[in-house]
């Protein structure tokens, strides 16, 4: 699990992803007409603030997301869940390319979300600090409607700590 948490100790709030399973689609592209594959990858969010946290997590759905391996008529479910793509794109890859264009100063704002808008994250270089933003998008997971409404954080946090997060997403999503 990959960690960003804020600068200050006496009032930790923290952002956490963790990697699930990974879901093979076998598509066939309605443009082309070639095949398409896709692949996805589960995860889980936590938000923390202090002594409360929230989880968004796909485990109520997982028997549907089962049933959507390899089914090409139910790529639909996708939108239920929390989750990268990995193919044809790798987010997690890209997320963590930004991220660290971010520490080294060749990028002052970061904006991420994800091809399937289940959260976005916004980091702005702020002083000598980082400013983070996340917003979980709850609504578009449990309904498959992308809605602007949603739950999120934010907090300052230091290179250092943003550095860890970098090499947890890393090791955790085989960046």
């Amino acid at each position: 699990m990959a960690t960003l948490k804020s600068e200050d100790p006496e009032f930790q709030s923290a952002i956490t992803i963790k990697p699930g399973k990974m879901l093979e689609i076998k598509a066939m592209s309605t443009l082309t007409k070639e095949k398409e594959d896709q692949l996805w990858q589960l995860l889980d969010l936590e938000v923390t603030s202090g002594k409360r946290t929230l989880s968004f997590t796909t485990a109520d759905g997982q028997d549907e997301l089962e049933s959507v391996t390899h089914a090409v008529e139910n790529i639909s479910a996708i939108a239920h869940a929390y989750l990268f793509c990995r193919k044809p794109s790798d987010e997690p890859r890209n997320l963590v390319k930004m991220l660290e264009e971010v520490i080294s100063g060749k990028r002052p704002k970061l904006l991420f979300e994800p091809a399937e808008p289940s959260f976005e994250m916004t980091i702005n270089a702020v002083g000598g600090g980082l400013r983070v933003e996340l917003f979980v998008d709850a609504g578009n997971v449990e309904t498959g409607i992308y809605r602007w409404d949603s739950l999120g954080i934010r907090f300052f946090t230091t290179a250092a700590n943003l550095q860890s997060f970098v090499d947890e997403l890393k090791a955790e999503f085989n960046c």
